[in-house]
């Protein structure tokens, strides 16, 4: 519809160390909490779901990367500040987050490449970050 589209794609930090430490169960309680952050942090025409394992993909339509940059730092920091509490315990967890936008004439699979690059990117620099990787 020749409007900006971008996507954010999201990767729970260290998710195996909480499967390990605290079960299954606590890493499926995680998966449920934060998928719910993630959407109370997005505007109404937005949606996330779970892409696989701990990732999930954020679609942000009518949205520049600018504008999903802000976006994607409100998610970023509502699962920051999110206290998890399992079997009496209280820890916390982050995410990092790639963010791209779409390119006129790219297909789908150039699309989850470039942002799959920019998540990498994010893991890389340290977690717990916002890494953007911008259109040509």
């Amino acid at each position: 519809y020749d409007h900006p589209l971008s996507i954010a794609m999201a990767d729970i930090d260290h998710f195996k160390a909480i499967n390990d430490t605290h079960g299954h169960d606590a890493g499926d309680k995680v998966l449920v909490d934060v998928a719910s952050l993630l959407s109370e942090a997005l505007r109404m025409p937005d949606k996330v779901g779970r892409y696989g394992g701990e990732e999930f993909l954020v679609v942000l339509p009518h949205t520049t990367l600018t504008q999903a940059k802000k976006i994607a730092e409100r998610m970023r920091a509502a699962v920051e500040g999110w206290a998890f509490e399992y079997g009496g315990k209280t820890s916390h967890v982050t995410i990092s987050i790639g963010l791209t936008q779409y390119r006129k004439g790219e297909d789908l699979e150039q699309l989850l490449s470039r942002v799959d690059q920019a998540l990498y990117q994010a893991k890389a620099g340290g977690r717990n970050k916002v890494i953007t990787q911008k259109p040509a």
